[in-house]
Formats: structure tokens, sequence, C-alpha cells
């Protein structure tokens, strides 16, 4: 429908012919976020920044085209295992501290 005398003519001056959709999203910088998310969730805050690191993973493979998905599945693997790998350090350097 991208004919506009399909469009009623109050329509047609609320919108300019030249209105076009916003530019895609900087998806490397949103990878480049996820990654440091990631890392940072192995030594501190890892329900946080690993959830942030699993958001921005899902957010990039819902950008980007089907063939060129790989870096938002990587990004949300990653999130994943750096969140379970940084909660048991967590875990694990606490109980040892309370421990005598």
């Amino acid at each position: 429908m991208s004919n506009m005398s399909s469009i009623p003519e109050s329509l047609q001056s609320a919108y300019p012919s030249s209105y076009s959709m916003p530019q895609k999203r900087n998806v490397s910088l949103f990878f480049n976020v996820g990654v440091f998310c990631a890392f940072i969730s192995l030594f501190l805050v890892p329900e946080i920044f690993g959830s942030a690191a699993i958001i921005l993973g899902a957010y990039i493979w819902k950008l980007e085209s089907t063939e060129n998905r790989n870096r938002g599945l990587f990004l949300i693997v990653f999130g994943i295992i750096a969140m379970f790998v940084g909660l048991y350090y967590t875990s694990y350097f606490t109980i040892y501290e309370i421990l005598p």
C-alpha cells in the first residue's frame, strides 16, 4: 500500500511523502556494550550485568537480518555463561569469607 491515492486526504497532509522509517540502530555499539556487560558480570553484580548482556544480545538478534544473527546469539550465550560463572564465584568467595 505505498500508493498515496489510497490514503485519505487528511492523512496525506499530516505525513509528507518524504517521511521515512528511522535508520537501523548501530548494532556494533550494542554488541560492544553487551560484551562489556558480560565481562563485568564475571566480577561484579552478575545478576544485573549478565542480564543486561542477554537482553542486548536478544535485541541485536532481533535487529539483524535472518542470515546474520550470529552476533546476537553469541552475546546471549556468552551472557548466560558469564552470569552463571560470576554467580558461582561470587557465592564461593562469600562462603569462603564466612567460614573460619
